[in-house]
């Protein structure tokens, strides 16, 4: 470790020269403690903690893959369970996802295809890209401040912003990934070593499309450590080379929104770039990317910031920049917010984190005596890149909320409840998920009743039928009712609530006339409008449910005691919801 000695940073390491004086004791034992690797020490395992709470998060997300994945899947899973491997290099929503892939391909042949175990892999991807981070902060700082740059980098790189890519594992799997072997190609090239620079960023290319932003990285770091002419040209040719070839067997699918013009692309370039400092204001996103960009073109015009321990930091700059361009065209008319989704988030992190780090970096050249202030300024600037993103969390979290009725849906074959969704049936996902033994179609597939699952029989014999609570009053018995049924193709989507009052509901499920089990879903679906109608019951009492289309369905209540009401699963039209 190599330190700035300044006379504030001598006297911080001077002997306590006053330990028999108790006013001064305290406060220069703490100034001394301040300097000492064991602060370094904590201020790193506190970067531990947005960690753990993304590990959190993915503990409770869906066992079940999200639509991406399917169409992928069928692409590269043959109908007996085995690699297709021609299907690897065969574009997914316009991107290269082969090494995704195998990752996918792993996780269904190893963990039975349970999404959060892909989750818990991106979290493990992220912290090996914190890592390589850590190893590229200028050793010119102090230990503390270098901690405190590891602490911010932790706290973006998991920022709730980016909840999507870890809850929705097969585009964190795709997304970090990428953003992993970038990191490791640009390390290589500020090192010199060309040859598994190059190597890395083609593995990049055939891992997400925003790799391709790698090649003017390392032409860029290239020309600043001087190499020969060959070397700064060779990766924007290989690039142009891949793009173009990209481009003549993709075509962009624009959705309809605002009109393509360049106002609308630095709109969506700035709201990129500033979305990591904004909550859930598109505005604020733009003039914060604005910001960055800007303070880039100061930086730039500084000596002290074009020393070769910050050319990592220039190529991880130049990276995100352009893989922001390429989001910023590629989806200009999907709407003006569209650059705010939480799967964008990386491309803001890893555009401001050379920013800080420069910037910190060049001010600290200046003024050494005040590397506290930096290191307090990084640990601010992580915990709040961290907690904006609670607003998208939240959203994230909303939009998931069903998602466990298509694992019902898949198992007892409702292909067509949830449209595009679920592949249709001449996809022929369900036979290559059999073969897989692939959630849902395995041991581990619950309607999370504890007891009866699909093709089960619940004898309702004797069993009470539910019934709404009368004149509005607070219900003192199990009360409930389904309030909306809405048909698709060949099944029924069912909704309601229901309260045991004082004995919990466990679970709901479906059954035909027969008592037979065709259908489940979710429950704990929060039904404000309940709680607020009628005081007492809890906000969770809603379920959601798929079955057949068949009209004499019915919806059984199994509570935590084991008692069972059942009620028709039909709402009369005027009383739908």
């Amino acid at each position: 470790m190599t330190s700035t000695v300044t006379k504030d940073s001598a006297e911080d390491s001077a002997p306590d020269q006053h330990a028999d004086t108790p006013k001064t004791a305290w406060p220069e034992r703490l100034r001394r403690f301040a300097t000492t690797t064991w602060l370094a020490r904590l201020i790193e395992l506190a970067a531990l903690v947005p960690v753990a709470a993304m590990a959190i998060e993915v503990s409770k997300s869906p066992k079940l893959h999200f639509v991406d994945y399917w169409y992928a899947l069928v692409r590269f899973v043959n109908l007996d369970g085995s690699l297709h491997v021609p299907g690897l290099f065969v574009s997914s929503n316009e991107h290269l996802i082969a090494i995704p892939s195998l990752l996918y391909y792993g996780d269904a042949t190893i963990f039975g295809g349970n999404q959060r175990y892909l989750g818990y892999l991106d979290i493990l991807i992220a912290v090996a890209t914190v890592l390589l981070i850590r190893y590229a902060i200028p050793r010119t700082l102090p230990v503390v401040v270098r901690a405190s740059i590891v602490f911010a980098s932790a706290a973006l790189i998991f920022s709730l912003h980016g909840l999507h890519n870890y809850t929705h594992a097969m585009s964190g799997a795709a997304w970090l990934t990428a953003n992993l072997i970038c990191v490791g190609a640009l390390l290589f090239g500020v090192k010199g070593k060309w040859w598994p620079a190059w190597g890395m960023a083609l593995l990049g290319s055939i891992t997400y499309g925003t790799s391709f932003a790698i090649w003017p990285s390392l032409a860029l770091v290239a020309i600043m450590r001087r190499e020969p002419m060959w070397r700064r040209v060779l990766p924007l040719v290989t690039g142009a080379v891949i793009v173009i070839g990209w481009m003549s067997v993709n075509h962009n699918a624009a959705g309809s929104g605002t009109e393509s013009d360049i106002g609308t692309a630095i709109f969506g370039l700035f709201a990129v770039f500033g979305h990591i400092w904004a909550a859930d204001n598109t505005g604020v996103a733009v003039f914060a990317g604005a910001v960055i960009l800007g303070a880039y073109g100061a930086l730039a015009t500084v000596k002290a910031s074009r020393t070769p321990e910050l050319r990592f930091w220039w190529g991880l700059a130049c990276h995100a920049f352009f893989g922001g361009a390429m989001i910023a065209v590629s989806r200009i008319d999907f709407g003006l917010d569209y650059s705010q989704h939480s799967r964008y988030t990386s491309i803001s992190v890893l555009i401001s984190l050379p920013l800080l780090v420069m910037a910190g970096t060049v001010l600290h050249s200046f003024v050494a005596r005040h590397w506290r202030k930096l290191a307090i300024g990084f640990a601010v600037a992580g915990v709040l890149g961290f907690a904006l993103g609670v607003p998208t969390a939240d959203q994230v979290r909303t939009e998931d909320t069903d998602h466990e009725m298509q694992s019902v849906a898949l198992r007892a074959g409702y292909l067509n409840a949830f449209g595009w969704a679920l592949p249709p049936a001449g996809h022929q996902l369900v036979p290559r998920l059999e073969a897989l033994g692939h959630y849902p179609f395995n041991d581990s597939f619950t309607l999370g009743c504890g007891g009866p699952e699909l093709g089960d029989h619940i004898d309702l014999d004797g069993v009470k039928q539910m019934v709404p609570p009368k004149g509005g009053r607070t219900p003192a018995s199990p009360a409930g009712t389904v309030d909306k049924v809405q048909p698709e193709p060949g099944s029924q989507l069912v909704w309601g609530w229901a309260t045991g009052v004082n004995d919990p509901v466990r679970c709901t499920v479906l059954v035909d006339s027969t008592g037979k089990v065709v259908g489940g879903g979710v429950s704990d679906r929060v039904r404000s409008d309940i709680a607020q109608q009628y005081l007492g019951i809890n906000a969770d009492t809603g379920f959601g449910l798929v079955g057949p289309d068949d009209p004499d369905l019915r919806v059984v209540v199994i509570l935590e005691s084991g008692a069972k009401r059942w009620m028709p699963a039909k709402v009369d039209d005027e009383d739908q919801k």
